[in-house]
């Protein structure tokens, strides 16, 4: 501190002294000037010429003087003036580094978005994205209050029936509806009663009535024909179900869960074979679940999702028949395989990274 102190009065006497130099200098040059001027006036005779002459001389050479002062100065203040403006800017930075990280947990918390551990869980993340939205006509996003899918008219059926299924909604509060129905939202017609009756094939849903028995609306608008796929009784009935109930007791264990469910419309429509006295429903082949789970630090007994560290995902490829023998664990594939087959791009939303690491492989003692 002591050497900054005496470097300012330094600076100061310095400057008095070159005000004082600059003062004699002009003096010399004007007595200096006015001696050349008189002899000029004596040689040329002409009065006028003289003031000129020596005020555009004492011009040239002030200018020349204070040039050379304010690199001098410059020279001995630039250090000081940089350091002082840096440290004033400082607190600038810190203030809006501040207002901004504010304004950004308010948007988060606005938006639902969940951080922790660089891994976001954003609201709607269960929604894929699907090739179909190039024809309108043969796909429609359909949103329900708890639910959400995308019809495929040339199928008769959704593609893919989503939804997140938290701990708190395993609160049993409506029995089974069984109110089957048209789905009049549908703007090219959906499925018909008509189509499944005496068709040897189950209305099975994608998304799980019984997922929704926390609320009697919830479960009734999982009765639309657009949430049913022709499945065959044993496969709907058994592995199927074992699977719906398994993503319940998924749901209790990690808090939530990320849910999309659906079959596997690999081929062309007219390459299935179908049912349907109304409509071509296509019978599937295949049917898929995959799911997105947070994981937390306590040991996944966390009732909030900001605690959580990371996430798991994992996916299913069953076939549309009786499994005799076999366990819902024996198709367990990774979300990139369902994602091949489908041409669906699951949790798009994640970070890059998450996603690529989530989606590449699974750990199937997570879900054990």
């Amino acid at each position: 501190m002591a050497k900054k102190k005496n470097s300012g009065k330094t600076s100061s006497k310095n400057s008095k002294k070159s005000g004082s130099s600059l003062k004699v200098l002009v003096l010399i040059i004007v007595i200096a000037l006015a001696i050349v001027g008189f002899k000029k006036y004596k040689e040329t005779g002409d009065l006028a010429s003289v003031p000129g002459a020596v005020v555009q001389e004492v011009e040239k050479a002030i200018e020349t003087i204070q040039k050379e002062n304010a690199d001098s100065t410059a020279k001995t203040t630039e250090p000081k003036t940089e350091k002082t403006e840096k440290t004033e800017k400082a607190p600038e930075k810190t203030t809006e580094a501040a207002k901004s990280g504010s304004e950004q947990a308010k948007t988060e918390k606005s938006t639902k978005t969940y951080t922790k551990g660089n891994v976001a869980l954003p609201s709607g993340l269960e929604i894929p994205v699907c090739p179909g939205t190039k024809n309108s006509k043969d796909h429609q996003i359909r949103q329900f209050e708890h639910y959400a899918l995308c019809y495929r008219e040339s199928y008769e059926q959704a593609e893919w029936s989503a939804y997140e299924l938290t701990k708190d909604e395993l609160n049993k509060k409506s029995g089974r509806t069984n109110d089957f129905r048209e789905d009049p939202e549908i703007k090219t017609g959906s499925a018909t009663l008509n189509d499944y009756r005496g068709s040897g094939y189950d209305r099975g849903h994608l998304t799980p009535a019984a997922d929704m028995a926390f609320s009697e609306k919830a479960m009734s608008e999982t009765f639309y024909l657009s949430n049913m796929s022709p499945q065959a009784g044993p496969f709907n009935r058994g592995i199927w179900q074992q699977l719906e109930a398994q993503v319940r007791t998924w749901a209790k264990t990690f808090g939530k869960v990320y849910v999309v469910s659906g079959p596997i419309l690999e081929k062309p429509a007219s390459k299935y074979e179908s049912i349907g006295k109304d409509n071509k429903i296509a019978i599937p082949q295949y049917y898929y679940k995959v799911l997105l789970a947070p994981l937390y630090a306590d040991g996944n007994d966390s009732k909030t999702p900001d605690d959580a560290k990371s996430i798991a995902a994992i996916g299913f490829i069953l076939p549309n028949e009786a499994c005799s023998g076999k366990e819902f664990w024996d198709f367990a594939v990774s979300v990139d395989e369902v994602e091949k087959r489908t041409g669906l791009d699951f949790f798009s939303l994640l970070d890059e990274k998450a996603e690529k690491e989530a989606e590449g492989s699974f750990d199937i003692s997570i879900w054990k």
